[in-house]
């Protein structure tokens, strides 16, 4: 099935709209200035609609996004050249790229990490973020947090969001929990209504993995990366708990050559 496709690409942002990009945005400036690295450049993995990236391309930084879904990057690209941005967009699995290019910092924002589901997938997705890096460089991302998951447990959830007086989204979110493999299968429906009368339906069916920080951990190391810690989301400095759903993963770059 396909993911984040046109019908769901197109209501992505009314359903996450209550978002705060800026406060992200201005948590990963808070990690640069702890990690006393001048950042210039971020490769945005996984960059979506252009949520973070085109915010920090706002701030002055040159971002280059990716992302695999080609109507979620179609909408990215409009939102540039509303914002009279230059901003380069590229379709592609972030698990299988090579720009020959280095950056100051490799980001991964929204747990674009848990849709790594599989240990090979997880592998490449260190290593790309690595061969991407400048010396100093720092790799950003969060993902969901293993205890958190087993302890709450995912559970189905209903969001209505109103598009004006007549129109509206409805999505429904049904979670398959799979504790042997880590992961949980979640089924969205998204419904468009109009005076009570349906438009649109759109069905996708997304496969989340969660974990846990000494696979992260391990994962990281063979790639190269020594400096790892890990805080909840939003918390830097914090200790996790069995309360914080989204883990955030900061690794340093410390190659000598």
């Amino acid at each position: 099935m396909t993911i984040f496709g046109k019908k769901y690409a197109g209501v992505y942002d009314y359903l996450y709209q209550g978002k705060d990009y800026k406060k992200e945005c201005g948590f990963l400036e808070e990690i640069f200035s702890r990690f006393s690295f001048k950042i210039k450049s971020i490769l945005d993995l996984g960059c979506g609609t252009g949520g973070h990236t085109i915010i920090l391309a706002k701030r002055g930084y040159h971002v280059v996004g990716v992302d695999r879904s080609e109507e979620m990057i179609k909408i990215a690209e409009r939102k540039t050249r509303d914002a009279k941005l230059s901003i380069k967009f590229i379709k592609s699995d972030i698990a299988n790229i090579n720009f020959h290019e280095k950056f100051d910092a490799v980001i991964s924002m929204f747990a674009v990490a848990s849709y790594q589901t599989t240990n090979a997938a997880i592998s490449n997705f260190c290593r790309i973020a690595k061969e991407h890096l400048s010396r100093g460089g720092i790799f950003i991302f969060d993902c969901w947090y293993g205890p958190a998951v087993i302890n709450q447990k995912p559970a189905m959830r209903i969001k209505e969001v109103k598009l004006n007086n007549k129109e509206r989204i409805i999505r429904s979110t049904e979670p398959f929990l799979d504790i042997l493999n880590h992961t949980v299968e979640i089924r969205f429906k998204v419904w468009k209504l109009q005076d009570y009368k349906l438009i649109s339906e759109t069905n996708e069916s997304h496969l989340m993995r969660f974990l846990f920080p000494q696979e992260i951990k391990y994962y990281l190391q063979v790639a190269g990366f020594k400096d790892i810690e890990f805080f909840p989301f939003l918390k830097l400095g914090k200790t996790l708990t069995e309360c914080d759903w989204d883990m955030t993963v900061v690794a340093k770059n410390n190659e000598e050559k």
